[in-house]
């Protein structure tokens, strides 16, 4: 088939919106397809076409476009702003795509990145078949999760809530909704907030695998070790990755564990508040915050640890997460999106989201019970390392596009021909 994908972030090397992208195109490739994607002209349209010089492919047309100049310089690409500049880029995209589809005549459009349920898409028009997703951002932290955060934090997640419903009024964002023809959720939250807007058919799938590469590098990691009891954070110091809750429920759990030691992996803006936390909690020697390191240190320390501690407050998918349980480690989240979706109680925990108090003691219940009993830590590293090997490899991600993809052709047809 002749297929156009909606790639606004797309990248060989890097890892979340872009890898996702490059993923679906080298899938869709490996089926035998051709493919069109489409991306916004930054510094990475330069690297993937160095990188396409270099590693040929032959059946991969990249298209890349950016706004008027003055539109660039107007709008920062960044935070808040960002969002006023996708919602632009991909209304252009609807001529571009529109042009593109006249002379190809594509046989399915997929859009991939942004993934986020909100957003309209630019190649919803073109009267083909249309997968839109996997796109997430539904989630919500429960209100009293976000009354106790520093003021600053209360009005971002104000702001992204309020962006949010108005963007759910957009006109361009129900008619994207009533053109897929499959619309793909990656958590519960996702899911039915595609139903509300109209979506026909929704599936639910991670927004992204583990490539064979980084399974074998996690497969290396050996199972949780003997000795005082570790629990470790990894990812950007933000407020809403939840890792003050994290430190809490460490400071309880550790108040009769007293060599047992929780560490922070990576930086961020969220860390002065973060050691405040400690402190107040009387635990700042046992909490230890390494910073931004290397990938292969990071999984160094992840191989130090018994579990990974990430109760975010709203995640649509959390990578660090399923190469967590990919390297047998237990994952400790709050019952909200995708670190939710990814874990079983043979795998992991997910604390009730109802009040902070409640999921803080919850958390530290659990690690209680499993620095208690080192077996049960053992057979849930097993489960882990075998929920990842079968569901969420690159395989097995594959499979299921390929299956949505088959299925939207169908149901295209029925439909037209009804």
């Amino acid at each position: 088939m002749k297929i156009l994908i909606s790639a606004y972030s797309c990248h060989p090397h890097m890892t979340s919106e872009p890898r996702n992208a490059w993923c679906a195109i080298n899938d869709a490739l490996s089926q035998g397809h051709e493919v069109w994607a489409v991306a916004e002209q930054s510094e990475y349209a330069r690297e993937t076409l160095e990188y396409i010089d270099s590693h040929p492919m032959p059946r991969f047309h990249p298209v890349f476009f950016q706004l008027p100049s003055l539109i660039v310089k107007a709008i920062r690409r960044d935070g808040m702003s960002h969002s006023i500049y996708y919602h632009w880029w991909q209304h252009k995209l609807l001529r571009v795509a529109a042009d593109l589809h006249e002379k190809v005549c594509f046989d399915l459009a997929h859009h991939v990145t942004f993934g986020r349920y909100w957003s309209p898409s630019g190649v919803r028009n073109l009267g083909i078949p249309f997968v839109w997703g996997p796109v997430g951002a539904a989630e919500s932290p429960p209100p009293p999760f976000v009354s106790e955060l520093p003021l600053r934090e209360r009005v971002f997640e104000s702001i992204r809530d309020n962006v949010r419903l108005f963007a759910n009024r957009s006109r361009a964002l129900h008619h994207t909704a009533r053109a897929a023809t499959i619309g793909i959720g990656v958590t519960r939250e996702s899911c039915d907030a595609l139903r509300k807007l109209g979506v026909r058919r929704v599936e639910q799938m991670q927004q992204a695998a583990l490539p064979d590469e980084d399974m074998a590098l996690l497969d290396r990691i050996s199972s949780p070790p003997p000795g005082p009891f570790r629990a470790v954070c990894i990812g950007r110091l933000l407020h809403w990755k939840g890792f003050h809750l994290a430190i809490r429920a460490f400071a309880k759990f550790s108040k009769n564990n007293h060599d047992a030691e929780l560490w922070i992996v990576n930086e961020g803006p969220f860390r002065a508040t973060l050691e405040n936390t400690a402190a107040q909690t009387g635990i700042t020697s046992r909490v230890k915050f390494f910073g931004q390191l290397p990938y292969r240190e990071v999984l160094d320390k992840l191989s130090q640890a018994h579990v990974l501690m990430h109760p975010a407050l709203h995640e649509s998918f959390g990578r660090i997460c399923l190469e967590a349980l990919a390297a047998g480690r237990p994952v400790v989240c709050l019952d909200i999106g995708g670190p939710a979706s990814q874990i079983t109680t043979e795998t992991g925990f997910a604390a009730p989201a109802t009040t902070p108090d409640e999921a803080v003691a919850a958390m530290a219940t659990f690690l209680e019970r499993l620095n208690g009993n080192r077996e049960r830590l053992a057979t849930m590293s097993d489960n882990a390392r075998r929920s990842v090997r079968q569901n969420y490899t690159i395989e097995k991600f594959n499979e299921k596009m390929r299956r949505f993809y088959q299925e939207a052709i169908a149901t295209h047809k029925e439909t037209n021909s009804d």
